[in-house]
């Protein structure tokens, strides 16, 4: 159980670092791959309208999101292979899909 936690926080240090970013239609978002948001940059021409802005903030929010669970998938995979013996590293791929 103690070396699972350890894998966990060695996961969370990891995604943590892997940074990710989107920009679409005058707003920036930058993320982690921990799902944790950065950063958030709205183009002034934005602001007067509010029903655009939030349009925009969805469609980008989804992007983000998207581009985040990506490369959480491209690091699980990663550490999955290093954890499980070589003949079995491809059982990530079965849950994935």
């Amino acid at each position: 159980m103690k070396n699972m936690k350890s894998q966990q926080e060695e996961m969370q240090s990891t995604l943590k670092k892997i940074k990710v970013a989107v920009s679409k239609n005058g707003i920036a978002i930058e993320a982690n791959a921990a799902r944790e948001i950065l950063n958030i940059s709205i183009d002034k021409d934005l602001m007067e309208d509010k029903e655009q802005l939030e349009d925009m903030l969805i469609f980008a929010i989804n992007d983000i999101t998207q581009a985040i669970q990506q490369q959480e998938a491209v690091a699980s995979q990663d550490m999955m292979s290093k954890v499980l013996p070589g003949g079995l590293a491809g059982l990530g791929d079965m849950f994935s899909k």
